[in-house]
C-alpha cells in the first residue's frame, strides 16, 4: 500500500461515500488526520486520494471484481504479536493540538470580509465572515489582522484592514445587558460616563441606541 502523508502541499483528501458521486462529499481535507476523523463521524464514508483510492478505514469497498482465495488464518504465539499500542513502520506520530494564543484585541467588520489563509490578495480563502462579525485579534501583520478562525485547519487566518478601513479595533468586548445605556457601559468600563461617543464611534453607531444581547467594542 502505498504511503500517503500527514499533510498535502498540492491536492486534497477527500470523504465520499461513492468516489463517482460528487455529491457524496463530506469534504476535502489537507490534513490526513481531519479527513479520519470526518470519516469516523461518517460511517459508510471513505477517504479517498486525489486518484480515486480509498486509503481509510481498512474495509474499503472494491472498484472491481476480484477473486481473491482465502487462505488460512495462522495461530501468532501470544507473546509473538504485535502490539496495538506499537507504532508500525512508516507511521507519523501526531502531536496533540496546541493552544490559541490569546487575543490582544478585538475586531468589528465593517462590511463583508474574505478571510484569508496567508496576509495576501491572492492567498486561499478559508471562509467569509458577514458585517458585524467579532472577530478575536492575534497580531497586526501591516495592512492585515492575524485572526482566529475556527474554519481554517491551523485555527489561524487573515482579513485586511488597510488603512482600518475594513475592521473596527478595540481592546476589549462588551455584551449589553438589561439596563445598560452608553452612558453606564462608558462610566462602568472606561471610568466616565462621557467616554459613550468613543464607544459610539469605535462601533460604527449612529446613535445612542443598542440592544440587550449586542457586543460592543471597547476602546
Amino acid at each position: 500500500m502505498n504511503e500517503y502523508p500527514a499533510k498535502l502541499n498540492t491536492g486534497y483528501y477527500r470523504v465520499r461515500t461513492d468516489w463517482n458521486d460528487d455529491a457524496s462529499q463530506l469534504g476535502a481535507y489537507k490534513l490526513l488526520a481531519n479527513a479520519k476523523a470526518k470519516c469516523d463521524e461518517n460511517p459508510g464514508s471513505y477517504v479517498f486520494a486525489e486518484d480515486g483510492t480509498v486509503i481509510y478505514p481498512a474495509d474499503e469497498p472494491t472498484t472491481r471484481e476480484e477473486n481473491v482465495e482465502e487462505k488460512p488464518v495462522t495461530d501468532i504465539p501470544e507473546e509473538d504479536k504485535p502490539s496495538d499500542d506499537t507504532p508500525g513502520d512508516g507511521e507519523e506520530d501526531f502531536p496533540s493540538a496546541e493552544p490559541q494564543p490569546d487575543a490582544v484585541a478585538f475586531g468589528k467588520l465593517k462590511t463583508l470580509m474574505n478571510i484569508r489563509k496567508e496576509p495576501s490578495l491572492e492567498a486561499e480563502v478559508v471562509t467569509v465572515y458577514p458585517m458585524n462579525t467579532i472577530v478575536e485579534v492575534l497580531e497586526v501583520c501591516d495592512n492585515w489582522l492575524k485572526i482566529k478562525c475556527p474554519e481554517a485547519e491551523d485555527g489561524i487566518a487573515y482579513v485586511l484592514n488597510e488603512d482600518d478601513a475594513y475592521v473596527f479595533v478595540g481592546r476589549d468586548v462588551y455584551e449589553v445587558v438589561a439596563g445598560d445605556n452608553l452612558w453606564r457601559i462608558a462610566e462602568r468600563k472606561l471610568g466616565s460616563g462621557t467616554h459613550y461617543t468613543d464607544i459610539r464611534e469605535l462601533n460604527g453607531l449612529t446613535s445612542n441606541a443598542i440592544r440587550i444581547g449586542m457586543k460592543l467594542l471597547l476602546p
